[in-house]
């Protein structure tokens, strides 16, 4: 699993690692970028996003939203 953060469905940074709520997330390379699926209990991928390698790059493009069990 890749460390990471991704923006989940209500609009909070999240980390890959610990997405929450029993989610998993997979990082994929989708047209040479790298993606985030997060897969629910049933294996089913439930929401895409996209990967930052941290909260610098995220702010670098301009997400400043609430974080959730992001380390700062």
């Amino acid at each position: 699993m890749e460390n990471g953060y991704f923006v989940d469905w209500n609009g909070k940074t999240r980390r890959v690692e610990s997405p929450g709520d029993g989610y998993t997330c997979k990082v994929v390379a989708r047209d040479g970028f790298q993606t985030v699926d997060v897969i629910d209990s049933q294996g089913f991928v439930c929401h895409e996003a996209d990967y930052h390698e941290s909260l610098d790059s995220l702010e670098r493009v301009g997400v400043t939203n609430e974080k959730v069990g992001c380390r700062t």
